[in-house]
């Protein structure tokens, strides 16, 4: 497998077609490969996959691209920001009652 560098997405003006081309990296050297797609559509979600993805390789064997994806525990932070969500809100509120009980209180004389 090659570590793919970067993606290009090319219209070719005479064939009146779209392609993608790798830029691959192995043992210290580059190589290009050009793929054909369908539309500009096709190559937008290529490149968006090859942004995103964590790592991205060539296997120059099935002619596959693999595109990999590292995924972060979220339920744990999500459970922890709810917590300090909570917590602030309520403070917040706190402060606004008695900040209006005080402006509202007007000494009678």
């Amino acid at each position: 497998m090659l570590a793919i560098q970067g993606l290009k997405c090319i219209y070719d003006t005479t064939g009146k077609g779209w392609s993608i081309e790798l830029v691959l990296k192995a043992d210290g050297e580059e190589a290009v490969r050009r793929f054909d797609v369908d539309g500009p559509d096709d190559a937008e979600l290529l490149i968006e996959a090859f942004e995103d993805s964590s790592a991205s390789v060539f296997d120059p064997e099935t002619g596959e691209i693999v595109f990999g994806y590292e995924y972060l525990e979220l339920d744990e932070e999500d459970e922890e920001d709810e917590e300090d969500e909570t917590e602030e809100d309520g403070e917040g509120e706190d402060e606004e009652d008695s900040d209006a009980s005080e402006t509202n209180e007007k000494p009678k004389g």
